[in-house]
């Protein structure tokens, strides 16, 4: 009888123990969640004004991480300042209300409209006058709460860190709902109401908390002996290896989505994954039983660094997506790993997150701030690559001579492939060359795994390699906050290639001034353009190579509006492209979103206007919806005014999102999927490209002329919801495009 009393006392404690645990879990989960919430939400408010380039998700992820640093100092500062549990309730309680005074926040109208010329810096700036407050503050919660918790006297309160694994799970759930339930089902001022009640019902949690806290206070946090297998004499030299391990994630985080977007695919909802893999490898890292043996990474992480750095710039689609994001996970587990296997006592413990957030933020910066302006292509991702095997764990610094040679090997294999190109013959003979060199690489880095010079050695190898086989090697290049743009020459064509997606191209040689591509006279917008005589103004949103300037007539004023000042200055470099020296060579050219400087031209001043500004894949979604086509259809003249959205997009169906728009404005349209003649080398890099093309008028007779074509068919709206600026739904989209098969 004594047992049975005695086991069920013990399992009321332990049910006590679960329920007085639960809302130390309960406040860094909502926490995290509202974190990761926000971010996508100011993005998705950003983005519209500078012109759906990815760099806009790179900058805010940098605006956030450093506001995540200045919460986690302030939580440092907090709990060493301040002995008594209690004042650093109160004091934390009267700043969580003081930063609810700017929500439902919104984005500042001081800083007026972005400069197209320093866009990060008003990105910048706009950030820190609109989020940052109560971001800040509440980014502090996971730190705070797990110093409160090693305060508690619970049998776990000597290591907390365990809760950081649910701040993750809480990061993961956030950032994964904004994109499939909030974004599509919401507004954007019910989003922004949704998260302040979040935000009011955190700061009852951390209240509640606190007061916990101080009330199973038994004074200071317990040491926790088994936190560090091998402490550090020198802090300093700690410090700085916790603040390195934190950089190289968080700059391949940056740099991956950069990668994706350049040269994979760029649209807004490939830009979360990688964000997600990366919270992912905390949650790994943090529990009390890591699934993935930092051991393991330590012995495949060289092959797995190799392949993504021959990869490159020689694979593409799906599978170069999955493989580069399968190395940013097991890269991040990696050296998150090393920093938990380094963690110290719960007495340091805001300090280890301080210094872990600070590492994120330089890591980011860099890619964000700095990599622009030093690179002119996506070269910080490799690097950082290489830069990751040297801090792996090994056995040798130098290596024995064996290793050393093998290294030797590699570099040599890097210098051959140099010269492959080079040498007359067959493609596939260059083909099977470049494989021969890389599989040499790949089993010689295999081999010197155990030395960190000489694995680096022969990654740089592989990545010389791959640059070397890059159907773009040798091409010119130049990055600005907008992305890569190349110019390079192809079978008798100077191309511009803006990550993915070609810009244009130019014959050099008799019939160069003939419109190519997506443009060429056979095309949907060729057809248009070519048919199109009467004088008056056209606006073209989305300058490219400037091909349909060559399509203008006597008395037809052209103007064009670009968003990225590369791209403008090197279609108007006659020693490039001259299509706008030869065709247009006084038309004017209007730097900034297309959007935000056609609402600054008069009513009704264009009878022709083409909206083709396209970053990479992906057509930002503010220039598809219903008061941006609102705003199209005014600037064009309600008589004969024809507005053509180029709408070709492998991922989503934008000519059924413009049906929509159009059904909802009672604006009659067309639609046109042009595609080569079979055999007519439709897959080449120039000449006529498959085009999809929506042609909206304010009455119908305007349409006539491309109904005597028979070319065009009617735009039929299905009666869905239309995009607006407070509602889209990009997964619909990508739905209606793979499943039903849409345009």
């Amino acid at each position: 009888m004594t047992d049975v009393v005695s086991d069920r006392l013990a399992e009321r404690r332990s049910t006590l123990a679960r329920l007085e645990a639960a809302p130390f879990v309960a406040t860094v989960f909502l926490s995290a969640v509202l974190v990761f919430l926000v971010q996508p939400m100011f993005a998705r408010m950003a983005t519209p004004l500078l012109g759906g380039s990815p760099n806009v998700w790179n900058v805010s992820l940098v605006c956030f991480q450093a506001a995540l640093l200045g919460g986690y100092a302030y939580a440092h500062l907090l709990t060493h300042l301040i002995k008594r549990l209690r004042t650093q309730v109160a004091v934390h309680g009267g700043l969580l209300v003081l930063a609810s005074l700017v929500l439902p926040f919104q984005l500042t109208g001081l800083l007026g409209e972005p400069d197209p010329m320093q866009p990060a810096l008003w990105l910048v700036g706009v950030f820190a006058i609109s989020i940052a407050p109560p971001f800040a503050i509440i980014s502090a919660t996971a730190p705070l709460i797990q110093a409160w918790y090693a305060r508690t006297g619970r049998p776990d309160a000597a290591d907390p860190y365990h809760l950081y694994a649910a701040s993750n799970a809480g990061s993961l759930l956030g950032l994964a709902a904004y994109p499939l339930l909030l974004e599509p089902l919401a507004p954007l001022a019910v989003q922004t109401s949704v998260w302040s009640l979040g935000y009011g019902a955190l700061i009852l949690l951390l209240v509640g908390c606190g007061l916990i806290a101080a009330k199973l206070n038994t004074g200071v946090a317990v040491p926790a002996e088994t936190a560090s297998a091998s402490p550090v004499a020198n802090r300093w030299r700690q410090r700085l290896w916790w603040v390195t391990l934190a950089f190289v994630p968080s700059s391949l985080l940056v740099g991956v989505t950069t990668h994706i977007a350049t040269d994979v695919a760029s649209a807004p909802f490939l830009w979360a994954p990688p964000l997600m893999l990366y919270i992912a490898s905390f949650i790994v890292v943090f529990a009390k039983r890591p699934a993935i043996s930092t051991g393991l990474l330590v012995m495949v992480m060289p092959l797995v660094v190799g392949i993504a750095l021959f990869t490159l710039s020689n694979a593409s689609g799906l599978a170069s997506f999955f493989l580069h994001l399968g190395a940013l996970f097991l890269a991040a587990v990696a050296c998150h790993g090393l920093l938990v296997a380094d963690r110290p006592a719960t007495g340091r413990l805001t300090e280890f997150y301080l210094l872990m957030s600070l590492g994120g933020v330089l890591g980011g910066a860099f890619n964000a701030l700095v990599v622009p302006v030093i690179f002119t292509s996506v070269a910080e991702y490799p690097l950082m690559l290489i830069v990751l095997l040297l801090l792996l764990p090994q056995r040798y610094w130098t290596g024995p001579k064996k290793l050393l040679m093998l290294a030797a090997l590699a570099a040599a294999a890097a210098v051959a492939a140099q010269f492959v190109r080079a040498i007359p013959g067959e493609a596939s003979i260059e083909t099977f060359g470049f494989f021969l060199l890389s599989m040499t690489a790949l089993v010689i880095l295999f081999l010197v795994r155990e030395s960190r010079l000489a694995s680096a050695a022969a990654a740089t190898a592989l990545w010389a390699i791959g640059s070397a086989a890059s159907p773009t090697a040798g091409a010119y290049s130049e990055r600005g906050f907008f992305g890569v743009v190349k110019v390079q020459e192809h079978e008798g064509f100077r191309m511009m290639v803006h990550g993915t997606t070609l810009h244009g191209a130019q014959s050099t040689g008799a019939d160069a001034l003939r419109p190519t591509t997506y443009y060429a006279p056979e095309t949907a917008l060729g057809q248009v353009f070519a048919a199109h005589t009467v004088p008056g103004r056209v606006a073209v949103v989305g300058l490219g190579v400037g091909s349909v300037a060559c399509f203008s007539k006597p008395g037809q004023q052209y103007t064009y509006f670009e968003i990225d000042p590369i791209v403008a200055r090197l279609a108007s470099d006659p020693a490039r492209f001259t299509f706008l020296s030869e065709c247009t060579p006084g038309a004017g050219i209007v730097l900034g979103d297309g959007r935000l400087t056609l609402a600054s031209e008069p009513e009704a001043a264009f009878n022709l206007m083409l909206i083709d500004a396209f970053s990479s894949d992906s057509v930002p979604a503010h220039l598809l919806t219903r008061e941006a086509v609102a705003l199209y259809m005014s600037r064009v003249r309600e008589t004969d005014g024809i507005v053509l959205l180029h709408v070709s997009n492998r991922h989503m169906a934008l000519a059924t999102v413009v049906g929509r728009v159009a059904g909802e404005l009672g604006l009659p349209g067309r639609l046109q999927f042009y595609k080569p003649p079979q055999g007519a080398g439709d897959e080449a890099q120039a000449g006529a490209r498959p085009t999809i093309v929506v042609a909206l008028a304010h009455n119908e007779a305007a349409l006539a002329r491309l109904d005597e074509t028979g070319l065009w068919e009617p735009l039929v709206s299905d009666g869905k919801r239309g995009w607006s600026d407070d509602y889209s739904n990009i997964p619909g989209a990508i739905w209606d495009r793979i499943v039903h098969g849409r345009l």
